[in-house]
């Protein structure tokens, strides 16, 4: 039988936002290496 206290993920609430934190600062860190590399590239060779 299902557990009632799980998603249909699998996961309870807490494990669920526990993966949010996680996965929201993982996204953030790899946007700000994404500007980082395009500022880079487009310092060394500008795109008009």
């Amino acid at each position: 039988m299902a557990n009632p206290e799980r998603s249909l993920s699998g996961l309870t609430d807490e494990e669920a936002r526990e993966f949010h934190s996680q996965f929201t600062t993982t996204f953030m860190a790899f946007m700000v290496l994404c500007v980082l590399a395009h500022v880079l590239v487009w310092a060394w060779r500008p795109w008009y």
